[in-house]
């Protein structure tokens, strides 16, 4: 979740330690930069905020460009939801 994914792009970008991981997983990503998502060498889900001041609508668009276009991420948006959503969710709301 949130910082904790600049780990695992770290981690899923490294020429050797990338051996150790088959898959990766981060929810509502911060600290990525877009020169990462072509560095990425193993599948990766997003699970992505709807309105995410820091995996921005621009930022994400960049990683899906690059990621679907290799076969390597999948991302999934959840509608109505802002950055922290899963760790932080808005009980109220009955969707959730």
């Amino acid at each position: 979740f949130c910082y904790g994914a600049k780990g695992v792009i770290d981690l899923i970008t490294h020429n050797e330690l990338s051996s150790l991981v088959k898959a990766a997983i981060v929810a509502h990503p911060s600290f990525l930069v877009k020169e990462e998502a072509t560095q990425i060498k193993r599948p990766i889900l997003f699970l992505c905020a709807e309105n995410d001041s820091l995996f921005t609508s621009d930022l994400r668009q960049e990683f899906e460009k690059q990621l679907k276009s290799n076969g390597l991420g999948t991302f999934i948006e959840y509608p109505g939801t802002v950055h922290g959503f899963v760790v932080r969710p808005d009980n109220t709301e009955q969707v959730i």
